[in-house]
Order: C-alpha cells, then sequence, then structure tokens
C-alpha cells in the first residue's frame, strides 16, 4: 500500500501543483516525472510524455462529454419554423429591409431601431447575413449560429485563467464549468434563434471586452472598446461591460483608458436611449424597489440562485445568497492579498453578470419573484457558478484546500446536471421541436389550419402569410406521414372502462391522417409526471395501440404569460392505412409504473 501510495504521488502533484511560496517543498519532490494513476517506471521522459498525453485525452474526455450531449440535443431540434418572437424580430424585419423600398439611412435606421427595450442589431446583421447568403431565412442555421458562442466562452475561459498551468491542469480545473455552463437551464434560448443569438452571444462579447480591457496593449484596448459597444447593440445588459470595465480600469490605475472609456460609454448609451420608449407592459421600476424592496431582494436572491431549478424557491434564495457571499469574498480576499490584478478578467465577468441580475431584479420582480425561474435568464445563472468556481480555484493556491474546493463545485455542478430538473429541460426542448413539426404538417396538410405559437396568432398569421409570398420563408416539407404512430397489437379484454378518467379531446383528421393534438386527460383531477399514454383503436375483430407522445410539463412562464395550455397534454396521428377495415372506437390508456386505467374517448374512426 505504501508503494501504491508512492506511486501516484507524482500523479497527484503534477493536478494539484505546489505555488511559487512552496518552493521549497517542490524542489523535494519529483515533479519533473509525471506518471499515471499506478506508474510501472519514474523518470522517462517518453513515458512522462506519453503519459501526460493520456491524462489530457482522459480529462478532455470528460470535459467534451456535456459538450457533445448539448450540440446533438441543439443539432437534433434545429427546426427550421419560426418561434414566438421570430415572427416579428426576424420575418418582419427582413420583409421591411428587404421589400420596403428603404433608403440606405432608412435601413441604417431600421438596424438600430427599438425592439422591446433592447436595440437588437447583432440579431439583425445575422438575419441579413443568413438571408443575403441562402436567399431566405433559414431559422435551423440562425439556431446553430447563436450556439456557437458557448465554444467562444469557452475559448475564453481557456484564454483567461490557469495561464500558467498545462493542458491536463486546465481541464481538470475547468470540469465545474463545463458540466455548468452545458446544462439545459437556460433552454428556452437554445432552439430559439433570435433569443439565442440576442441573450447568449452578449455573455462573450461582454467577456471578451473585460478580458481585452485587463492586458495592456492599444489594440487590446480598441478590441475590448468595440466588443462593448457589440454587447451593448446585442442585448440591453450588454452596456454594464461599460461600468465593469471602468471598475478594472480604476484598480489598474489605467486612468488616461479611463478617461477614452468613459467617453464612449458615454456616447454609446446616448445612442442606445436616443428615441427610446419605455415598453408600457414592462412594471415600474421606482415602485420594485421602492415600495415593494423586499421582493426585489427576494427576487435577486432567487435569481442567483436558480442554478439548483425551479420550485425550490427557499432553496434557491440560500443558494444565492450563499454565492454572493463567497463571490464578494473571493474578491475581498484577493484585494487583501494585493493578487487581484492577476484575476482582472474573472473578477470583470462576475461584476457584469451581476450588474445584469440587478437590472433585472429592477426591471422584472414587478412581475413576482417566480419569475425569476423563467429559462431565459439560465446562461446568466450558469455562467456565475461557472466563473465563480473558476475564480475561486485560481485564488487558493494550497494543494489540498484547492482540491477540496475542486470537489466541491464538482459535486454540486455533477448534481445539477444529473438531476431530473436538468433531464426535464432537455424534454422541453424535444417537445418544442416536436410543436413546431406539428406546425408545419398541419399547414402543409392545409395551409387554412395553420398554427403558430406566438402570443397574438392574429399578427403572426399576418406576418408568417407575408414572408411566405415574398419567398423570405419557406415551410419545411414535414407531413403527418412522419408524425404518425406505429400500431401494436392489443388485448382488447383488457378494456374496461375506468369511472375516474377526464378526456378532453377534439380530433383532427384529413386524408388517411386522425390526429389527436394537445388533448388532455387526467386520473382524479391530475396527471402524474411519469404517466405513459396509449391510444387504443378497437373495432369488432381487431385492436391496435398507438403510442403518444406526451407534451412537456406546464412551466412557471406558462402560468405568467397566460399561455393557452393549463395540462401538459399529449399529441399522436394515427393512419387509417395501418389499420384493417372497420369502425374503431378509440380509447386512452393511462399507465402510471404498474397501474392502468382505461376510458372510452367517444371518437370512432372508420376506414
Amino acid at each position: 500500500m505504501a508503494t501504491l501510495t508512492a506511486k501516484a504521488t507524482p500523479i497527484f502533484r503534477r493536478l494539484f501543483p505546489v505555488e511559487k511560496h512552496q518552493k521549497q517543498e517542490a524542489r523535494s519532490t519529483n515533479l519533473s516525472s509525471p506518471t499515471w494513476f499506478a506508474p510501472m517506471l519514474v523518470g522517462s521522459s517518453e513515458r512522462s510524455q506519453r503519459t501526460s498525453a493520456m491524462q489530457s485525452v482522459f480529462l478532455g474526455i470528460l470535459v467534451a462529454i456535456p459538450v457533445f450531449i448539448y450540440y446533438k440535443t441543439i443539432f437534433e431540434n434545429a427546426y427550421n419554423f419560426p418561434y414566438e418572437d421570430d415572427f416579428n424580430s426576424a420575418l418582419s424585419f427582413i420583409a421591411d429591409y428587404a421589400f420596403g423600398k428603404l433608403t440606405f439611412g432608412e435601413r441604417l435606421k431600421l438596424i438600430f431601431s427599438q425592439y422591446n427595450e433592447h436595440r437588437i442589431v447583432f440579431d439583425r446583421l445575422v438575419f441579413l447575413a443568413d438571408y443575403g447568403l441562402f436567399g431566405e431565412l433559414n431559422f435551423s442555421h440562425l439556431i446553430i449560429v447563436g450556439n456557437v458562442s458557448l465554444l467562444l466562452i469557452c475559448v475564453l475561459f481557456l484564454k483567461a485563467s490557469f495561464r500558467q498551468f498545462s493542458i491536463s491542469q486546465k481541464l481538470l480545473y475547468l470540469l465545474p464549468a463545463a458540466y455548468s455552463l452545458f446544462l439545459f437551464q437556460y433552454w428556452e434560448l437554445s432552439t430559439w434563434s433570435m433569443a439565442a443569438l440576442q441573450n447568449l452571444y452578449v455573455i462573450p462579447f461582454a467577456m471578451l471586452s473585460l478580458y481585452s480591457l485587463s492586458k495592456p496593449s492599444r489594440n487590446a484596448f480598441i478590441v475590448a472598446c468595440g466588443a462593448a459597444v457589440l454587447a451593448t447593440f446585442t442585448s440591453g445588459n450588454g452596456m454594464f461591460t461599460f461600468f465593469a470595465g471602468a471598475a478594472l480600469l480604476v484598480l489598474t490605475q489605467s486612468y488616461r483608458k479611463l478617461a477614452l472609456w468613459l467617453a464612449i460609454t458615454a456616447a454609446t448609451i446616448a445612442l442606445y436611449f436616443w428615441g427610446y420608449i419605455r415598453p408600457p407592459y414592462h412594471p415600474d421600476i421606482a415602485d420594485s424597489l421602492i415600495n415593494h424592496t423586499g421582493r426585489a431582494i427576494s427576487y435577486f436572491f432567487t435569481l442567483t440562485g436558480m442554478l439548483l431549478g425551479p420550485g425550490r424557491q427557499k432553496l434557491s434564495m440560500l443558494f444565492g445568497a450563499l454565492s454572493l457571499l463567497v463571490s464578494v469574498g473571493l474578491v475581498g480576499y484577493l484585494w487583501y492579498i494585493k493578487r487581484i490584478g492577476e484575476h482582472l478578467p474573472l473578477v470583470g465577468w462576475l461584476l457584469f453578470l451581476y450588474l445584469t441580475c440587478l437590472s433585472l431584479m429592477a426591471t422584472r420582480s414587478g412581475m413576482g419573484i417566480g419569475q425569476a425561474a423563467t429559462p431565459r435568464y439560465g446562461i446568466v445563472v450558469v455562467m456565475l457558478f461557472a466563473t465563480q468556481s473558476v475564480l475561486a480555484l485560481e485564488t487558493f493556491r494550497h494543494r489540498y484546500l484547492r482540491l477540496g474546493v475542486l470537489a466541491g463545485y464538482v459535486a454540486v455542478a455533477l448534481f445539477v446536471y444529473l438531476s431530473a430538473i436538468n433531464q426535464d429541460n432537455r424534454r422541453r426542448i424535444e417537445d418544442r421541436t416536436r410543436n413546431l413539426k406539428f406546425s408545419s404538417a398541419f399547414y402543409n396538410a392545409n395551409p387554412a389550419n395553420l398554427y403558430l405559437h406566438w402570443a397574438n396568432p392574429a399578427i403572426a398569421n399576418t406576418i408568417f402569410t407575408d414572408a411566405r409570398q415574398k419567398g423570405i420563408f419557406q415551410v419545411p416539407a414535414i407531413t403527418f406521414e412522419d408524425l404518425k404512430s406505429t400500431p401494436e397489437p392489443f388485448d382488447p379484454a383488457q378494456l374496461l372502462p375506468s369511472h375516474n378518467v377526464t378526456v378532453n379531446a377534439q380530433p383532427y383528421e384529413t386524408g388517411d391522417f386522425l390526429i389527436l393534438y394537445r388533448v388532455w386527460a387526467q386520473i382524479n383531477g391530475s396527471l402524474a409526471r411519469n404517466t405513459s399514454i396509449q391510444v387504443i383503436a378497437r373495432s369488432a375483430t381487431n385492436c391496435y395501440a398507438f403510442t403518444a407522445q406526451k407534451h412537456a410539463w406546464e412551466d412557471t412562464d406558462d402560468h405568467i404569460l397566460n399561455r393557452k395550455y393549463t395540462q401538459p397534454g399529449f399529441s399522436c396521428v394515427l393512419d387509417k392505412k395501418d389499420l384493417k377495415p372497420g369502425q374503431y372506437t378509440l380509447w386512452i390508456c393511462l399507465r402510471n409504473g404498474g397501474e392502468k386505467v382505461y376510458q372510452p374517448m367517444n371518437i370512432i374512426l372508420t376506414k
């Protein structure tokens, strides 16, 4: 046992090296001979290089697992169909820009025009690029481009953190960041094209600006200024890059740069608010902060602690408060020991993220504390945790303390990553894609049955029809043939009606297909989350079971935004060609664990 421990010591020292103030201890150990967890020989340069490569590959695989799962999900669900604000922010914008017979000045004004409380210039430039390259808008392209932003965040983490460490050590210490950044916490943004471009890209633009600002060169300062302006005109919270940057310049006593930075700040913010109109449906900021201070504070801590997921408000508030204490403690400790200058990018990133959370507290807490659980803010939440984990691991240099800190952050990241909430969020992405495919199939079966996902279907219909007529957008060739369920033989003797099942079904029939869309069913007034659903078609001589696709459970947003569906519901497409001739009565089967209940739906299907 003693021999094995001695052999394992070099790998431990490689991954958790001593720092400069421990040089004497470093000299007394063989740090020049890295080994694997149970090395056979020590001292061979060739073996050391091979072992180091194996370490890097192993840790690279661990880091790549959440990245691979995330992008696999994105590529599978990047569906080419507009959703929510895509209608007016993308389709309507391209129609006005390309067909509005505008002058150059009018087009420029359109690009910079206000959208809600933002000026989404970056979104619009990407829309124009996609339309210019392909002759039409393709929302699959926009979704993928939007999610490239996460790779830019990864590059910036690699550039700004653990700069004196080997690649294997960097990968090890970035494990908490990887398993938090690639959560599905912000699932609503992931496959929503305009929201991904706006809310995801503002993060790397702000990070790039603050990272460049920590560099001494003139070119780096130019990049910092340009990235800060771009962040501001990507999403409104991007302007906090300027405030965080000013703090960094004060810390470094770069007063000449600070003067120029403040001048650019003033010009950018003045341009941003030139002709600005506060959206009338937004809560009053003064009322939220002065008359409802307690609610605003609760909102802030709920938001910053939302890494743990919705439905745990008190726990989220405690986690948010603890996170703030840790962040302040880390920055304060670095200030006290005069090492804060070594970690300026990370400190700037944390400041930018907390300023964003404070702005959300001011502008959104009037909607209620529950609004803090909105997944579109999830990217800020995961970035807070990821950035704090990196700063903590850089701050604590004692080998065993750093190991403990790493273990703690990895444990939290893995707990959240493997949680049922994260898996449910992934299923929500898949469910949105399913709904959009149904919209395509309804349209392709009969354009009069257009079903669009936006708060105002009438306006969405007008924009959609106009975009189709002008060739701005083409509906994917998805039909109900692609969405149908495969029938399986079923024993009709099991069909004994229950008296505790309520079903609300309005079937739609077109050609050879019978469609049940967003049908809901309950057992004794509720439906367990893990209930599986089948539709049974029974005739005098034959009986078939069709698996129904259950929709995602309603979110906090459904209540806040008064969306249509108060039940998750299910959908199922039956193809008459798969049935033998006859008259079929449709039943529903609800299964929860080993318990099954059946209920006729009073729907007759004839072939």
